[in-house]
């Protein structure tokens, strides 16, 4: 099937980009929740990295009974960020979103993002709300639930609203294609944190819509990638982004200098917050990585020595890794409480694998 076929019909208004690798079971869970989206014509775009598995064959299933989906494979494995781009750059339609081969949509997710991009024209992009579940079907957190205010957000408002750990998921955004052509791809050399790069960066220069309705599941898995990435696959990244944003100012003074006191306290937060867990999952090398970057590059000598403490000691004994990895899973423990009228209400809204 050639990915740049159309379907009979009414014309496609919007895509979904979804690469995938060796996910044949998710994907087919993830091509299905848009195949279901009502309220616009669309195409379901899979660009399939060489998975060399029953990728092909999941995807041919849906197919025959539903043409809106296109599939490429590329002959070989040309690397994520790149079948990535290869997607975003086949995209054709007035709109597009991105989706993971793990996750999924939610009921009428394209429908209020285009009735909000058609009330709002000069918006380049919609947000909902994206709930992040682990493999039992609990949800973590949605934390656009937490933004103060629905509606248009505007530059500089928009960006600071990103930060604090605030920034919205793509997973639950449609963007206009026509980002692309003004603001082009993301940046595939700031790995990890490419996605909130993108997200940032646009949110410096244009506006956008939020909205608190429920349009997309991110899936947490201990076994992905994200979670067992070394240092070297996203604190680069982190620091590459930064250094973008010192050098690129497309805000006045005062609300840059607010955006990146924020955006530094987000990067601190999060690499303590990944040593913290890595020493709970027996990862003491990455734990003391990421102390020796919390000292040298953030200037948080009093966390390093705590981390490198606790790795030490995790290290030298079992009883003190179960230990420190009970009291850290119970803090989770106590966090996934504290939400549970995420759980209430949007529980319902789920899907299995």
């Amino acid at each position: 099937m050639d990915v740049n076929d159309v379907a009979g019909g009414t014309a496609p208004l919007i895509t979904a980009v979804i690469p995938t690798f060796q996910r044949p079971r998710l994907l087919q869970r993830a091509v299905t929740s848009v195949l279901e989206q009502q309220g616009a014509p669309l195409k379901v775009c899979v660009y399939d990295n060489a998975s060399g598995d029953e990728t092909a064959a999941a995807v041919e299933s849906i197919a025959v009974k539903d043409s809106r989906l296109r599939y490429h494979c590329h002959a070989t494995n040309i690397g994520g960020a790149a079948n990535f781009e290869f997607g975003l750059r086949h995209v054709e339609t007035p709109f597009f979103s991105i989706l993971s081969d793990d996750d999924y949509l939610l009921p009428d997710f394209y429908q209020r993002a285009l009735a909000g991009l058609a009330a709002h024209p000069g918006a380049m992009f919609w947000a909902g709300v994206v709930l992040n579940v682990d493999m039992d079907g609990v949800i973590w957190d949605a934390r656009m639930t937490r933004w103060q205010r629905e509606g248009l957000f505007v530059p500089p408002e928009g960006f600071i609203s990103m930060t604090g750990g605030m920034a919205p998921t793509w997973t639950g955004i449609v963007f206009r294609r026509e980002v692309l052509d003004r603001e082009g791809f993301p940046d595939p050399e700031t790995r990890g944190p490419a996605d909130l790069e993108y997200c940032l960066r646009l949110a410096a220069r244009f506006s956008y819509v939020v909205e608190k309705h429920p349009s997309a599941v991110f899936s947490l898995n201990d076994a992905s990638f994200s979670a067992t990435q070394p240092m070297s696959a996203f604190w680069p990244g982190w620091q590459r982004m930064l250094r973008k944003f010192e050098a690129d100012r497309r805000l006045d003074d005062a609300s840059w200098k607010a955006a990146l006191a924020a955006l530094r306290g987000d990067a601190t937060r999060m690499l303590f917050r990944r040593a913290a867990n890595g020493i709970a999952a027996g990862r003491l090398g990455f734990a003391r990585d990421a102390a020796d970057a919390l000292e040298a590059d953030c200037g948080l000598a009093n966390r390093a020595r705590f981390l490198r403490a606790m790795a030490a000691a995790c290290g030298h004994s079992t009883f003190a890794q179960r230990a420190y990895t009970w009291a850290y899973r119970l803090a989770e423990r106590r966090i996934i409480r504290s939400r549970s009228q995420l759980q209430a209400r949007y529980g319902d809204l789920l899907r299995s694998a």
